[in-house]
């Protein structure tokens, strides 16, 4: 009976370590992996891996690479570059009642940053993910991705 208890408090003390340690480690990886100021931020439609637009932070300028895809019908090129507003409008791949929905990203200069500020999908993720500066950016349902590209140019995400 004695070596059962004394074996359970190893477990759990083990258990505990180990909860420790990997909380570390991931409390460390978010704070250390992203911290270097964005340079710039692609803005990626589907399964593509040439960005759409490229938000340049650095320069403050937007270059739009080429138009988005689309079916049939729908009259306007996306995306739509709003150097006013600091938005950027693409048509996303979630349809409700046969409408694909728009996606709306806002970006900031001064803070290097990108959100996703409007989009229809289920619970409305991708505009719950809130400012970046650096983590990527994922729209599941509308296949819309942002990545950061930092100052040192070698490191992407």
């Amino acid at each position: 009976m004695m070596q059962a208890s004394k074996q359970k408090k190893r477990d759990l003390i083990l258990v505990g370590l180990l909860f420790i340690l990997l909380g570390g480690a991931f409390l460390m990886f978010r704070l250390l992996a992203f911290r270097d100021d964005a340079a710039l931020a692609n803005i990626y439609y589907g399964t593509s891996s040439d960005p759409i637009v490229t938000i340049d932070f650095t320069k403050q300028k937007i270059t739009r690479h080429h138009d988005q895809s689309l079916p049939d019908g729908i009259s306007e090129s996306y995306p739509i570059i709003d150097e006013e507003q600091r938005t950027i409008t693409l048509l996303g791949d979630y349809t409700i009642n046969g409408v694909r929905q728009i996606v709306v990203i806002s970006y900031d200069y001064g803070r290097r940053s990108v959100q996703i500020i409007e989009e229809k999908s289920p619970n409305n993720i991708c505009s719950r993910e809130g400012e970046s500066t650096g983590f990527p950016l994922i729209c599941l349902p509308n296949r819309i991705r942002v990545e950061f590209v930092t100052d040192q140019g070698d490191f992407t995400v």
